[in-house]
């Protein structure tokens, strides 16, 4: 009788083979890979897939990562690999932040002069999606021809349509951009709901691939007692997709037990718990504790969109919801975006009240698991105000706070330092200028600063600037002045660290 796993094996034996001997480029091999999805599942707890699966992870990466497809050494190089991935993201970045200076020069063309607009302008880094846009180009292309230049040029081809703006009032224009993943996929590539699905397939391998390599790294402190169960977390790490959580699961386990009560997750209250009392401690099996929890855990960490453990907004989104369920994710993002300590403690009186109950959950839950993770960067960097003791004079954090300007809630991406304006700033670190923007909206007079494996440095808000795009700069160089250009309440300067576009706490990377 034929075995329809071994059929299936062979099926993907074949494409492996078809990858390493013949094929034309990454996104044929993805194609391969794309057709024989059913097969790969069928066989994902075999042995023999282990010795293809790197083969084929790689290949269910976006092909611009690889740059051009005739450098095969590519495959085996991570360095070649990062400076692809940055040099394509700074493209539709650049192209995409030349058709908005367009935008902004057309207004102001359009004043009187000597009449005063206001221009009301949220467009910034972090509102472009370079990784869904990039998959999502490599999908509506179909082939490995893909390019810089090409990108760019689809961009400028609907420049007309990536923003719009209004004027509420007659000396006040509102900028919108409209540009977003779903706009690209929808009306600029036109993609089919399969080739949607390919390309949010390639984004979530490509943050998994940046994340779990070079991007810094989490790591748990916990005791023996958690730690005897590595086999166990380890195995349903894998079987619900997680397995770069490990560090966080064992995290979790000493927050909740130290892995000391046969209940080590407090899993008995999730919804998976299928087996023993839904109360305190009622699973009396480690192992099936585990599981539920593990399993628990990883719809929390899909809800907060949380692909890598490093990703800390996230991840304190996810750790809260472990802890309260009940809905406490898709709250907090409605309601404010995300997680904050602030909003933990309103549900959980929002909760006590909606029960009757004189507690609910822990409201310092991700603090108390938060402390048994270290965190660490890409290396600590030099100060942004050298000789000065800055930690002084920072006027506001990155992370949640209200908006100064309306009084609203809002994430702020970066450090706000308070200095007199003229006041000298030193790069953090040494990397190359990709662009120097003169503004009178958003962040005003800015830098950034390629640093290298997919990290960049805002300098924002600035009087003046001594540095020209495409400029080489050593830490500690002084690069521009302090000011109160674009969107402030007054001088100082904010300072951004992205990593792969994604904005992260500078403080984990500059030094005090």
């Amino acid at each position: 009788m034929d075995n329809g796993n071994d059929h299936a094996l062979q099926d993907a034996v074949r494409t492996a083979t078809a990858l390493k001997y013949g094929i034309s480029g990454p996104i044929a091999a993805a194609d391969l890979v794309w057709q024989q999805k059913k097969n790969i599942g069928m066989i994902l707890g075999s042995t023999a897939f282990l010795l293809i699966l790197p083969v084929l992870f790689l290949c269910m990466l976006p092909s611009f990562i690889f740059g051009s497809f005739q450098l095969t050494t590519a495959w085996n190089d991570n360095a070649v690999m990062m400076q692809n991935i940055q040099r394509y993201r700074t493209a539709v970045w650049s192209a995409i932040d030349e058709v908005h200076d367009d935008l902004l020069q057309e207004l102001m063309d359009r004043t009187a002069e000597g009449e005063e607009i206001v221009i009301m302008d949220d467009f910034n880094y972090s509102s472009v999606d370079t990784t869904s846009i990039l998959c999502q180009y490599c999908v509506e292309k179909g082939t490995d021809e893909i390019s810089v230049e090409d990108i760019q040029q689809i961009i400028h081809a609907h420049s007309n349509d990536l923003f719009e703006y209004a004027k509420p009032l007659d000396n006040t224009y509102e900028i919108r951009f409209l540009g977003d993943a779903d706009y690209f996929a929808d009306h600029i590539f036109k993609l089919t709901e399969e080739q949607k699905e390919l390309a949010e397939m390639y984004a979530s391998n490509l943050e998994l691939f940046l994340h779990g390599s070079r991007f810094g790294s989490v790591s748990a402190q916990v005791s023996d007692d958690v730690l005897k169960y590595g086999t166990l977390v380890e195995k349903y790490a894998q079987k619900y997709g997680i397995s770069h959580f490990v560090d966080v699961i064992n995290a979790v386990m000493m927050a909740e037990s130290g892995g000391r009560v046969p209940d080590v997750m407090q899993a008995s209250e999730c919804p998976y718990n299928t087996k023993y009392p839904n109360e305190p401690n009622g699973i009396t099996d480690p192992e099936y504790s585990i599981e539920v929890g593990i399993h628990y855990l990883a719809d929390c960490l899909k809800g907060a969109g949380c692909s890598a453990p490093t990703q800390t907004e996230k991840l304190s989104l996810a750790l809260q919801g472990y802890n309260y369920g009940n809905g406490y994710i898709s709250w907090a993002i409605e309601n404010y975006g995300g997680y904050t300590e602030a909003n933990a403690q309103e549900f959980s009186r929002m909760m006590q009240k909606k029960l009757g109950w004189s507690g609910y959950g822990n409201p310092k839950y991700v603090s108390d698991v938060f402390k048994y993770l270290v965190f660490s960067g890409n290396g600590i960097w030099g100060s942004p105000f050298v000789g000065k003791n800055w930690n002084s004079a920072v006027s506001s954090e990155f992370g949640w706070r209200t908006d100064p300007l309306n009084g609203s809630k809002a994430f702020h991406e970066g450090l706000d330092i308070a200095y007199p304006t003229g006041s000298q700033i030193n790069a953090v670190s040494g990397g190359v200028v990709t662009s120097v923007v003169f503004s009178k909206t958003g962040y005003g007079h800015h830098i950034r600063v390629d640093c290298g494996d997919g990290v960049t440095v805002l300098y924002a808000h600035c009087s003046d600037i001594f540095v020209t795009k495409g400029q080489s700069v050593a830490a500690g160089q002084v690069i521009a002045e302090v000011g109160a250009t674009g969107r402030v309440t007054g001088a100082h300067l904010h300072l951004g660290v992205l990593v792969n576009g994604e904005e992260v706490n500078p403080r984990e990377y500059i030094s005090q």
